[in-house]
């Protein structure tokens, strides 16, 4: 009974908000010929990301796990202009598909920056373009800490973090899961959570969206 309901709940969350772009329908076609579909932000979690960029009211924003390009265009259009996206992707392959996808938008009043390499070594050189106002966090699970230490050093007071897939598929409350992770990343993935949910560091809460999305602002 619990998995219709979720799969009734997707798809009436889907039919609310399917009507995407062309060139989102890219990403997601580009992201199906990878084989990674399934990992794609669905459009209901895409646009709740746009909703809270926006309402914060970014112009430099850092994104890591470009992927093929999805997130970033919802991104890119809650930034005002002459505002700068940075967005970090680690493989050749996506990072090739994402420049396709972003070579089509209309960039002359703002900016996106896709930065190709392993987003622990380059958001270090990104530093010198700081500080930032928002951070979406969805790349490597056993660096999720990483990121966040260095979104805390960046972060103007104030500023935004995103962070999806925060329950590991239920692997952060010890439920047994189709997709294997390792004690590695659940155990970074848990103190990524408690350190995002202590009230010293941060305003914070949870959407519950199937995988989890943080939201945080920086004290």
């Amino acid at each position: 009974m619990r998995e219709n309901v979720l799969s009734n709940k997707e798809e009436y969350l889907g039919s609310l908000f399917s009507k995407e772009n062309e060139t989102k329908k890219l990403s997601r076609q580009f992201a199906e010929e990878l084989g990674l579909a399934r990992i794609s932000v669905s459009a209901a979690e895409a646009q709740l990301i746009q909703v809270l960029i926006k309402m914060q009211g970014c112009k430099k924003f850092v994104e890591i796990g470009t992927l093929t390009g999805l997130s970033a265009q919802y991104i890119f259009d809650a930034l005002p202009e002459g505002a700068e996206l940075w967005t970090l992707e680690k493989d050749p392959r996506h990072a090739e598909k994402s420049a396709e996808v972003f070579a089509k938008l209309d960039q002359s009043k703002k900016k996106i920056h896709l930065v190709v390499g392993d987003a622990r070594e380059e958001l270090l050189k990104l530093e010198a373009s700081g500080p930032f106002d928002g951070v979406f966090i969805d790349g490597n699970k056993a660096a999720y800490l990483d990121y966040l230490l260095w979104a805390e050093k960046n972060l103007r007071s104030g500023g935004l973090v995103l962070a999806d897939n925060i329950f590991l598929s239920g692997s952060v409350w010890g439920e047994a899961t189709q997709q294997k992770f390792s004690e590695k990343q659940v155990r970074i993935m848990s103190e990524f959570n408690e350190r995002l949910a202590n009230p010293e560091l941060y305003e914070s809460a949870i959407a519950p969206t199937f995988e989890g999305l943080f939201v945080a602002l920086k004290k």
